[in-house]
């Protein structure tokens, strides 16, 4: 039988700077998944070490997972390093004689990067074939311009929202908005007492173009899609009237003064301290916000566009729409060398699930990807009633529109959009020559 002893990858960078592997896994000559003397079969796992949550939530694997996978011989590795690092020190891995059979990856650049070098596996079909997609909520699924699907989701999920201070909105007499028209009476009601009606880090250009796609998506709840697959323009009639319509909050004041110099940070401070009523932010921060603000928070969700005095235009648009989900290739890879591809597959989804499962059961954390009525988990006396309302309307189909950050678009075009969108709120950019300059943006190589 084969003696389980330390692996040390040692490599060299192109710099000559060595790389220092150190993990506790079975020896292998040459292929990660040879059986042993029992014929059982044997599966490496790599995860973050830095990765404080899975890093916890893993702690077991190994001897949990053994009832379900009695025939194998399940290894789990950590890997240390900033997201950098780990990635460098995977792409070592992946080169040498000895690959693991699962890995994580948390930059969808890097895992096209690995798909292009073929060393990971397509898993549409296999995933399709084990009904995969009827255990996840509907956005774990995200398929990209390739039409590929190269991972397996894992992390939870999150969406850019508006927080609502409720106990300003109470103590003010102002009605929380359902429709455009009613945010900008209620913003012009709290600038007037000196309230600042809407904050958000508009230093980071991200922020500002979520929170007008988000508005978009009110109108088409599929617009990001559209623009990435260049079925539309931002010059189009949907993009132009959301960005018009922050246009037109920009001038009534709503946001605070030298909002592009304003880190989200401090955007949040002012937020929790009360002299804020609304927040742009991500779903992640509901919790620490119902926390700062003893439960006097909720999700407002974007006011439709269309929408006059709170009722929903003809049609088929949903009311509670909401924009983000899961990061495209983003997850648990499968290697091309593994010998048992169809056991590494199902290992992973087991890997992802339990994973989940720690989150929503330990952590009260609501935000998993996995559809609780065909789990049977156990609710956590933690969990956030928030988040739970929220995860509750993005199970249903159309709520969702996929955000265009999330590993969608070249590092260059999201650099370039995000700028476009801070010159656009610091007001240096016009309604029309934002959207031609995104045009331009989205057409860079």
């Amino acid at each position: 039988m084969l003696n389980k002893i330390k692996r040390i990858y040692i490599v060299s960078s192109i710099m000559a700077l060595p790389i220092l592997i150190s993990c506790s896994i079975e020896h292998k000559e040459a292929m990660p998944a040879v059986k042993n003397h029992n014929e059982k079969v044997a599966l490496e796992c790599v995860v973050p070490l830095d990765d404080e949550k899975k890093n916890e939530a893993f702690k077991n694997f190994e001897t949990d997972i053994k009832p379900l996978f009695p025939d194998c011989d399940i290894h789990l590795t950590y890997v240390k390093g900033n997201a950098n690092a780990y990635n460098t020190k995977i792409k070592v891995m992946m080169y040498s004689d000895t690959p693991p059979d699962i890995f994580y990856s948390g930059d969808g650049n890097f895992t096209e990067e690995l798909y292009s070098s073929k060393k990971i596996q397509l898993l549409g079909k296999k995933l399709n074939d084990i009904n995969y997609w009827n255990m996840v909520i509907p956005t774990a699924k995200v398929i990209g311009d390739t039409e590929h699907i190269y991972a397996i989701p894992i992390d939870e999920v999150n969406y850019n929202v508006m927080l609502i201070n409720t106990k300003i909105f109470s103590e003010n007499n102002v009605k929380i908005p359902e429709s455009f028209e009613e945010l900008k009476t209620a913003s012009k009601q709290f600038k007037k007492r000196s309230i600042i009606p809407i904050v958000i880090g508009g230093k980071d250009g991200r922020s500002v173009y979520n929170m007008i796609e988000g508005f978009a998506c009110t109108l088409d709840n599929k617009i990001s899609s559209k623009l990435i697959s260049n079925d539309v323009a931002f010059s189009g009639k949907t993009f132009s009237r959301a960005a018009t319509s922050i246009k037109q909050l920009i001038e009534l004041g709503a946001f605070q003064e030298k909002t592009e110099a304003i880190t989200d940070e401090e955007a949040e401070n002012l937020f929790y301290s009360s002299k804020a009523a609304i927040y742009y932010t991500s779903s992640e921060k509901l919790n620490m916000a119902s926390n700062q603000l003893n439960g006097k928070v909720a999700v407002l969700y974007y006011p439709h566009l269309s929408q006059t005095n709170g009722s929903i235009p003809n049609g088929s648009i949903p009311k509670c729409i909401v924009s983000g989900g899961t990061k495209k290739d983003c997850g648990l890879l499968i290697s091309s060398a593994t010998k048992y591809p169809t056991e590494a597959v199902k290992l992973a989804v087991e890997m992802s699930k339990y994973y989940n499962k720690y989150l929503y059961e330990k952590l009260g954390n609501n935000a998993i990807i996995y559809n609780l009525d065909n789990m049977g988990w156990t609710p956590s006396l933690d969990s956030d009633l928030g988040i739970s309302k929220l995860m509750m309307n993005v199970k249903q189909k159309g709520n969702i529109n996929t955000g265009l950050f999330g590993y969608h678009l070249s590092p260059d075009k999201e650099k370039s959009i995000e700028e476009a969108s801070t010159a656009f709120i610091t007001g240096l950019l016009s309604v029309s020559d934002y959207l031609e300059e995104m045009d331009i943006n989205m057409n860079l190589k």
